[in-house]
Order: structure tokens, then C-alpha cells, then sequence
């Protein structure tokens, strides 16, 4: 129903038009080795051995990024969109193909101009990836280097803060593999009763909707058990991102030259926030929004001051120890749950 191939051109036409050559000057495998260490020693977590080729670095063009991310939106929409266009007369199959083609490729284009490093967490984007397997990791550099002119911060900084976190998603993914599966796991509870509760057209003019608007309305069709799914959702991702944002924050400062000015600018920008998220979160609705971050964050902070990085750690061990959203706004609910570590 999406014409994939369409929506590749629509992308790299509009983010081709002001897209910057990478200046090659900045040595990302590096930068890799020089925060991983850091980050394992302060974390505790030790990361598996790679396979024989290494980490899969690439210094990427807006294309690139573009054809790695349609992958993983055909495996995401296509399965819901087909089964919601079941039955349905050709003109509403065509009609909504071209409507959801265009919209796609319109926001891909939009984010390939703006993302500046992206780790493949998977599963939807490489689901034949082994257990442990390290991910892709892209660092788009002529972004990073109009990002930097843009905040008003070192390129080499900024280069470095953006390895930075991606890095602590590593350290998440890769040394807890469930992590992945589990992901993928609650956005299939939430993606597959959408079809099969909605008519054809209700779900494309949702879906529609949803790319104008953020999704800001995509709880009011909810069924219980989709909320359910959805407040696991949220509470997970805000705990994957609280924790690597209090990582990162606490590593970095010894890592990157005045790393608190860049901090404070990328807050601003908002230019961190990871792009296939974003992108996924609005066309289905899930709208995680910055204060479910610095919740995550806060969430972090709290345990890590009364039971150390040891007892954070906790939240990765198995999918039951993951907090709910109330235990997020609440962290001394989720340690009297799992008790002294």
C-alpha cells in the first residue's frame, strides 16, 4: 500500500536540498573506544565480545540514513496498514497509499535534515541481528557540523557528545539483550489491535492525522489493554533515555571540553532526541514527550543516591524489573518493590 520507492524519493529530494559534505576529519571509531571505557567503568556494565569485524561505525549522507530507516518503517506500517485495508475498495487503497507514501517520505526527509547520530537498537530495523550482536551506528557529520554552527558550540565537541550517547545505548542493548526483544514486543501489542479494531478509512485518517499533529490524540480510541500497553511503553522509554542521559551527564563532563555549555544548548534544540522514535511516536501516536526524559532522569538520579548505579542496574536484569509509569514519577515505589539490591 506504501510505495516504498516513492517515499525514498520524496525523502532524499527534500533533505538533498541543503544537506552539508562531511569534512572527514574526525576520527569516530576513536571516539568510540575513548567513551565506551569510561562509561562501562562508571556503569558496571561490561559489554559482550563482538564479532570479528567490530562495530559497524558509519560516517553517513542523509541517503544513507534514509535507506537504513525505510527498512525499518516498512516492518513497522505495513503490516498494520494491510490488515486495516482488508476489503477495502480501490479507490481507498489507492487514495490512502498515495496520502501515507507522501506523508512518510515528506518526514523522513524532514528528520534525515536534522538527526545527528542514530545506534540501531533494533529489533524492527535488524531483526535477523544475533543476541549481543554490536548495532549500526550512524553519525550523519555534515548535520553535526551545521549543528555546531547553528549552538554556537566546538564541532569536536559536539562530535564527541553526540558518540557519547550513542554509546550508552550500547551499553543497554548490547549488554542486556532482552532489552531489544522486549521493545519490539510492546510496540506489536500496541500496533496490532489498531487494525483490527478500526475500519480502513478511520485508521489511515488516524494515522494521517497523526503525522499533523503529533499523535496528541490517539489516546481517546484507546481500549484498556492499549493503555496498559501504552503507560509500559512510556515508562520504558523513559527509563532508557532518563538512564542514558544521567550517564552521559556524569561521564561526560570528564570527556568533553565545557560540557555543561553543550549540554545547556542541546536542551534547547532538542536536537538529541532520537529520530526513528520521534518519527514512529507521531505516526502512531505515541507522542513521548521531553518531560518523560528528565522523569526518566529524575528516576535515575534517586535510586543511583540510595542504592548506587548497582541498584539502577536492577531495571535491566529481567522485563519485570522495568518500573511502571507511576514508579517512575515515583521511584520509592519501584525500590520498595525490588527491596535492598
Amino acid at each position: 500500500m506504501i510505495s516504498w520507492g516513492a517515499v525514498r524519493t520524496i525523502a532524499v529530494a527534500l533533505a538533498s536540498r541543503t544537506e552539508r559534505v562531511p569534512r572527514g576529519d574526525f576520527d569516530y571509531a576513536a571516539a568510540v573506544a575513548t567513551t565506551l571505557d569510561p562509561l562501562s567503568r562508571f556503569t558496571g556494565i561490561e559489554l559482550p565480545q563482538g564479532p570479528p569485524g567490530g562495530r559497524q561505525l558509519r560516517v553517513a549522507d542523509r541517503a544513507e540514513w534514509i535507506d537504513f530507516n525505510i527498512e525499518g518503517f516498512g516492518a513497522l506500517m505495513e503490516p498494520v496498514v494491510k490488515r486495516a485495508a482488508a476489503g477495502a475498495g480501490d479507490l481507498t487503497w489507492v487514495v490512502g497509499g498515495a496520502t501515507l507514501t507522501a506523508q512518510v517520505g515528506l518526514l523522513l526527509g524532514f528528520l534525515a535534515s536534522r538527526v545527528l547520530g542514530q545506534y540501531d537498537t533494533g529489533p524492527l530495523l535488524s531483526p535477523g541481528r544475533r543476541d549481543g550482536e554490536p548495532g549500526k551506528v550512524f553519525f550523519l557529520d555534515g548535520n553535526i557540523v551545521s549543528a555546531a554552527g547553528r549552538l554556537s558550540v566546538p564541532v569536536d565537541g559536539l562530535r564527541l557528545w553526540i558518540v557519547l550517547h550513542e554509546m550508552t545505548h550500547a551499553l543497554q542493548f548490547e549488554g542486556y539483550p532482552w532489552l531489544r526483544r522486549h521493545l519490539g514486543g510492546l510496540l506489536e501489542a500496541l500496533l496490532s489491535p489498531l487494525a483490527e479494531r478500526l475500519g480502513v478509512r478511520e485508521t489511515l485518517g488516524r494515522i494521517s492525522g497523526n503525522v499533523k499533529t503529533g499523535g496528541r490524540s490517539v489516546e481517546l480510541m484507546m481500549s484498556p489493554e492499549q493503555r496498559e500497553s501504552f503507560d509500559r511503553m512510556q515508562a520504558t522509554m523513559s527509563v532508557i533515555e532518563g538512564y542514558s542521559d544521567y550517564v552521559m551527564h556524569r561521564v561526560g563532563r570528564g570527556l568533553v571540553p565545557h560540557y555543561d555549555h553543550l549540554k545547556e544548548r542541546m536542551a534547547r534544540s532538542r536536537a538529541h532526541r532520537p529520530p526513528l522514535e520521534t518519527a514512529v511516536f507521531r505516526l502512531t501516536g505515541l507522542d513521548v514527550k521531553l518531560e518523560q526524559y528528565r522523569l526518566g532522569e529524575a528516576f535515575a538520579d534517586a535510586v543511583v543516591r540510595r542504592q548506587g548505579m548497582e541498584g539502577l542496574n536492577r531495571v535491566w536484569e529481567r522485563p519485570e524489573n522495568l518500573p511502571s509509569l507511576e514508579e517512575v514519577r515515583d521511584p520509592g515505589l519501584w525500590m520498595s518493590r525490588l527491596g535492598s539490591p
